[in-house]
């Protein structure tokens, strides 16, 4: 198979007409989140897909992460890039630079992803007991053990981690615990995870979702993005769910409250990564989905507007 790296991203518009969504224009199940646009991200770059993992950089562009140890770079629809020079609108390459002693490069299964304030980038890696941490200018790369994660699962990774606003860090295991009754496992750091002890908890979620990534809310809470595989017809669908740092005690499971869920035939894919972005118009939450390298899956990027008035107090 010829390898094509043409740096080149197309978005096809692919949201549901007014037929799709009724007569109210919402699109029922999405709670106090309204939708603004869903697209079908290709590119002829052989590197392309498989994201699980995004960040925005700040930019007005975004940088998603796959289970392929790629990335991309791209600004999504609406956005406005002025300041960046057309050749740097897109950007598809490795993601982790790091030599096998055979010379070839090693593959890290991204799983998630957090910018942190010094500009450095932490990684969060399928079957590995440690997390990554690249440095603001990219230069410099450091592998970060964290021996908890000796006792998680084979493919069970952190697939969601993340900054609080208070600065503590949070990571969630993808299949940690007894999946059927709803509980996942997770380690909460009191500052970065090279600096402080991981304290275990245990966090309820919807039965048979699995945590795949999550960011902080401006009032401080977590917006908490869950999806399931469905076999009859096979598909993926996903729910939003809100829950409480403050109300975090080890000592007992943590409550999470479902907000919204993406099920209808028009919206569901496999999202695995999300994006909160703070504007004036209040929070936009942005997905993106892993097409498995299936010819049966796409590679989606969805756009919410959520109202923050309408959560749960």
């Amino acid at each position: 198979m010829s390898r094509n790296h043409q740096q080149m991203v197309r978005f096809v518009d692919i949201a549901p007409s007014a037929d799709e969504v009724g007569p109210s224009g919402d699109v029922t199940g999405l709670g106090p989140f309204r939708l603004e646009g869903l697209w079908r991200m290709t590119s002829p770059n052989s590197r392309f897909g498989g994201w699980s993992a995004m960040i925005d950089v700040g930019t007005g562009q975004f940088l998603a992460f796959s289970d392929r140890n790629m990335r991309v770079r791209f600004t999504p629809p609406g956005m406005a890039t002025p300041d960046i020079p057309r050749a740097k609108q897109v950007g598809i390459r490795r993601a982790i630079y790091q030599r096998k002693r055979d010379g070839d490069w090693e593959v890290f299964d991204i799983e998630s992803a957090v910018l942190a304030p010094d500009s450095s980038i932490w990684f969060g890696l399928e079957d590995e007991d440690g997390l990554i941490r690249i440095d603001a200018d990219r230069a410099k790369g450091a592998f970060v053990p964290i021996p908890a994660l000796k006792d998680w699962p084979v493919n069970g990774g952190p697939e969601a981690m993340t900054r609080l606003t208070d600065g503590r860090w949070m990571l969630l295991c993808e299949t940690c615990g007894a999946r059927r009754g709803g509980l996942h496992l997770g380690l909460v750091f009191a500052d970065t995870p090279d600096r402080s002890q991981p304290q275990p908890f245990g966090i309820e979620l919807p039965v048979g979702f699995d945590p795949v990534d999550m960011a902080p809310l401006p009032d401080g809470r977590l917006l908490i993005l869950t999806r399931r595989l469905s076999l009859i017809p096979p598909h993926f669908e996903s729910r939003l769910v809100l829950a409480d740092p403050a109300k975090l005690d080890p000592k007992r499971p943590w409550q999470a409250q479902e907000l919204a869920r993406i099920d209808t035939s028009a919206l569901r894919e496999n999202y695995e990564a999300m994006v909160v972005k703070l504007t004036p118009a209040g929070p936009e939450v942005w997905l993106l989905s892993d097409e498995n390298g299936s010819a049966i899956q796409e590679t989606r990027l969805m756009k919410l507007r959520l109202d923050m008035a309408r959560l749960p107090h």
